[in-house]
């Protein structure tokens, strides 16, 4: 009888445990979609990298607010909705990595298309300036 009560004992100590260490993962009411979030983080970054090369950190420092703030109004967001979303994927890495994958992805896509515009830009120009150097045979 006394091993019945100690095996009884043990298995409740192991059960009442694993409840304890189990995770729980409460979803925001207002949780962002993973495809929102991805271009709510890419308008973000867009804004980092706009105010990293900035030369007047003063001016940074006054600008950061606002643009985070413009980036928020566009997509009719609160902070506290972000970081409770950011917060939220964050318990699930695999999520989180592709959200991160689907942020390069939209940047590299972006960077793409600024590179074609400076080229088409660029050629533009070229074409301009080698047709304003010709010299005009009626312009005397």
């Amino acid at each position: 009888m006394k091993k019945l009560i100690v095996t009884f004992t043990i298995v409740l100590a192991f059960t009442s445990c694993y409840n304890v260490t189990k995770s729980v993962h409460v979803t925001p009411n207002n949780l962002i979609p993973k495809e929102d979030l991805i271009a709510v983080l890419t308008d973000i970054q867009i804004v980092e990298a706009g105010l990293s090369i900035s030369e007047n950190r003063k001016f940074e420092k006054e600008l950061k607010p606002k643009y985070y703030k413009a980036v928020l109004d566009s997509n009719k967001l609160t902070l506290l909705q972000l970081k409770e979303s950011i917060n939220y994927y964050q318990t699930f890495p695999k999520v989180m990595e592709e959200i991160y994958d689907g942020v390069l992805a939209n940047l590299s896509k972006i960077q793409n298309e600024v590179l074609i515009e400076k080229e088409e830009f660029d050629r533009i120009n070229d074409s301009l300036t080698k047709s304003s150097s010709i010299d005009d045979p009626y312009d005397e």
